[in-house]
């Protein structure tokens, strides 16, 4: 039925042919969410949004465990910027009502607090688990994480995080921040891996009522089919016209976008096109383009498009928004023998970052009018290293040092197409700043789409060349697949929706540096480097194992993330979620040290690897194929 009602008060009366068991409002947009305390469930997000913060150490653990516990605490009271206060559980006799309160360890004292924030749920806790939903986490096995509300203030939340290992406390410290939307957590290993998770339901809601007490709540539910809301707010980005970009990006008629084809030089024109429409200002040294001669039959060309800023305090100020548009043509360079002279068409490496940027450059570049200057960059020649990128720093240090020093940070988007295969969003070179780790926090929570930092340093993609020159630089990757550097990588395979959530990111993230006040503070370690200068693009024959990593894996070594059928890495045995520790004689912290190894050796090489898995150690030959 529909109901009118312009009135605080109304009665309504409704006839049934049977007794009604329960009523539920709105139990499917849950329009009324925010008008109840009832029903928005304690999640980390509260704790982590929290404006002051109370961490409590378990005083009763043991040395090695307490230490542990600290370190997080300090860790986290540091980037907190004095929001978050540490005592131990001993020094407070009751848990504060002004502030977000984590609960260190399963011997804290304060423990009870989430004993009593759990009733009403299917939840409960004995001397050495915690149930939910029937599912048994012991803390003997396990970190466990679990938020609920504060007994006398429901709008604060009390958080137990209680782990069975101290090695595995840097690496909540790190992975926590992304969970916010959750309200327990479950986690195994040293490097904690996410086994369980989930969110509290709405209980003693007002908005939902048992008319049949013998009756409980989870044995009555609504089955009512799923209904349009009342209204729907028009998209911010179209996923069509993305898409229309990509499959012109990477048709035939590009040929691959390699160098020396004509179809890199349509695809510069395409996107200087794109730059003019939507109304950015030419930024190179003839209209959009920025060119020079690299000794090939065609002239490499960056393509730039600025959105000026306004504030003339920061006139030689700038964000880069960036993406690479070139990629391995026929294959000849870059591209596996066996591929050699097919088309490799590069839809999501990179025809996808392109394509969130030419839809950027729509929605902002006649609207937004920001404090300091947005550049938009499309880089040639970032296959064959980082060539357009190296030109355009080397260009500013001789032409115009001052815009070079004040590039508040870049945001390079580089293979963000297939997002639908992976949980989360990831933001490659986070070490490079300390704020990065706060803003994808915040972005996440604006935005809903979930993204995970990758501290380590790896030498990825065109935000390389940036920070070479000490100046923060993120790319947004939605991760590895088997079609990378294949004439397999087409549209077909590109997750349109996906598109709509990179570019919701990556707007917040250029649109927030535009008007932050201060510098980001660089954590670029040894900062000694000059980006390379540019020149002929690389032509050596470059070994390779067949394995895709795991980008957000942050222990020691390289975990497998993937391994690519009929591969060196196959041939050897190794297997998805085996960790390379040592290549040949050289020992591997991390995906920077494994590239470095690697680019000792040449393609027919036999090396020996040694590996773990699941806590065995094993060592295997691997013949290096051609990449």
């Amino acid at each position: 039925k529909h109901l009118d009602t312009a009135e605080k008060h109304k009665t309504f009366e409704f006839s049934f042919g049977q007794r009604p068991l329960r009523i539920d409002v709105d139990p499917q947009f849950d329009v009324f969410r925010t008008l109840h305390t009832n029903e928005i469930p304690a999640t980390l997000s509260n704790a982590f949004g929290a404006k002051k913060v109370l961490i409590l150490l378990p005083s009763k653990a043991s040395k090695e465990f307490l230490n542990g516990y600290k370190g997080l605490a300090e860790t986290w009271a540091k980037e907190s910027e004095g929001k978050i206060e540490v005592k131990k559980d001993n020094k407070v006799s009751s848990l504060p009502e002004d502030k977000a309160v984590w609960l260190f360890g399963w011997d804290n004292i304060h423990k009870k607090a989430i004993q009593t924030g759990i009733a009403g749920f299917p939840a409960e806790m004995d001397g050495k688990s915690i149930s939910i939903d029937k599912h048994r986490l012991s803390v003997q096995e396990k970190s466990i994480i679990a938020a609920v509300k504060n007994s006398k203030n429901p709008s604060q939340v009390v958080v137990l995080l209680t782990t069975d290992r101290t090695a595995a406390l840097p690496g909540l410290g790190r992975k926590l921040p992304h969970y916010g939307k959750y309200s327990y957590l479950a986690f195994e290993g040293d490097e904690p891996t996410n086994t369980f998770k989930g969110q509290w339901a709405a209980v003693n809601s007002p908005m939902s009522v048992m008319l049949d007490k013998s009756f409980a709540p989870d044995e009555v539910k609504a089955a009512l089919p799923r209904r349009q809301p009342l209204a729907r707010l028009a998209p911010l980005f179209s996923s069509n016209r993305m898409m229309n970009h990509i499959k012109y990006l990477a048709s035939e008629e590009l040929e691959g976008r390699g160098l020396n084809y004509k179809g890199l030089e349509k695809a510069a024109h395409y996107i200087a096109m794109a730059f003019k429409n939507a109304g950015l200002q030419p930024g190179g040294d003839n209209s959009y383009y920025q060119s020079w001669d690299s000794g090939g039959p065609i002239p490499l060309r960056n393509v730039i498009g600025i959105i000026p800023g306004k504030n003339p305090a920061y006139k030689d100020q700038s964000v880069i928004l960036c993406a690479h548009y070139d990629h391995l043509g026929l294959g000849e360079k870059g591209g596996s023998p066996e591929n050699k002279g097919k088309i490799h068409f590069g839809a999501d490496d990179n025809a996808s970052g392109v394509a969130v940027m030419l839809e950027l450059a729509h929605t902002l570049g006649k609207s937004l009018k920001p404090e300091r200057s947005i550049v938009f960059i499309a880089f040639t020649a970032e296959e064959s290293g980082l060539l357009g990128s190296s030109y355009y720093i080397k260009n500013l240090q001789i032409k115009n040092k001052k815009q070079l020093e004040g590039i508040m940070g870049v945001v390079n988007l580089d293979t963000v197409g297939r997002l639908s295969d992976q949980e989360k969003l990831l933001v490659i070179g986070g070490s490079s700043a300390r704020e990065w780790r706060f803003i994808f926090m915040g972005i996440g929570y604006t935005t809903g789409v979930d993204t995970e930092l990758i501290q380590q340093e790896l030498d990825a993609s065109d935000q390389v060349s940036f920070i070479k020159a000490g100046i923060p630089g993120i790319q947004l990757f939605s991760g590895a697949h088997l079609d990378y550097h294949k004439p397999t990588d087409t549209v077909d395979k590109i997750d349109a929706a996906g598109l709509v959530k990179v570019a919701a990111v990556a707007r917040e993230a250029v649109v927030y540096l535009s008007e932050r006040k201060e510098p980001l503070t660089v954590t670029i370690k040894g900062i000694t480097s000059k980006p390379t200068k540019p020149g002929a693009p690389k032509t050596g024959r470059r070994a390779r194992t067949g394995f895709m990593p795991d980008f957000s894996f942050a222990g020691k070594g390289v975990k497998i993330g993937m391994v690519s059928p009929a591969s060196p890495a196959e041939k050897a045995g190794l297997k998805k979620g085996d960790v390379i520790i040592k290549l040949g004689d050289v020992i591997v912290n991390d995906l920077k040290e494994y590239s470095n190894a690697l680019k000792t050796f040449k393609p027919g090489d036999t090396v020996t690897i040694v590996y773990t898995r699941e806590g065995k150690e094993y060592s295997t030959p691997i013949t290096l194929a051609v990449r």
